[in-house]
């Protein structure tokens, strides 16, 4: 998109749904961040690869892909301030918006949409509370996640899934059915 294009999308209050290892495997070249950003555009975070599903390395691959674009640094903050912070929340907020869903932030009145983070982890043992979403964004493995809740609900606990054992039966039925087919 044009410069002005970005603009103008990004103000119609549209949600940009990034997908970052997606657009990196295809060659799809970066979103322009900071066009977007500047004009009050929000944006979501995806996973749809078929190399890779992972919360943590979208928000890397997204901010990464704007310094290597830029050849600077701290590209995905609109001013100043944390990175991991403005890549988390403002992925946050964007997929809520996307989604027509009162959540996205801890706030009276929204769902509680919650994610709870092992912070003795190795990668983000030594750091301060302001800088925990710093190391999720460009340290921490997913498996620092380790529960979240959508709407209230626990689904997933210890790292795991509470369905995982039926949906990994599911997808191996699925992909025998389209093996068989053939």
């Amino acid at each position: 998109m044009t410069p002005q294009e970005t603009a103008a999308l990004a103000k119609s209050g549209a949600v940009a749904g990034l997908c970052s290892i997606t657009e990196a495997n295809l060659g799809d070249g970066p979103f322009n961040g900071p066009g977007w950003l500047a004009a009050g555009g929000a944006f979501g975070i995806g996973s749809d690869s078929n190399v890779r599903i992972s919360l943590t390395e979208e928000l890397r691959t997204l901010e990464y892909s704007q310094r290597l674009r830029d050849i600077a640094r701290n590209v995905m903050v609109a001013k100043e301030g944390s990175v991991g912070q403005c890549l988390y929340v403002g992925a946050a907020l964007g997929g809520a918006q996307a989604l027509g869903r009162k959540s996205g932030q801890i706030a009276v009145g929204n769902l509680a949409d919650l994610t709870a983070i092992d912070l003795s982890h190795p990668t983000l043992c030594a750091l301060r509370p302001d800088q925990v979403l710093d190391g999720l964004a460009f340290a921490a493995p997913d498996a620092v996640v380790t529960d979240l809740w959508s709407a209230g609900r626990h689904q997933v606990k210890d790292g795991r899934h509470i369905h995982r054992e039926q949906i990994i039966a599911g997808w191996r039925k699925a992909v025998k059915g389209l093996i068989d087919a053939v």
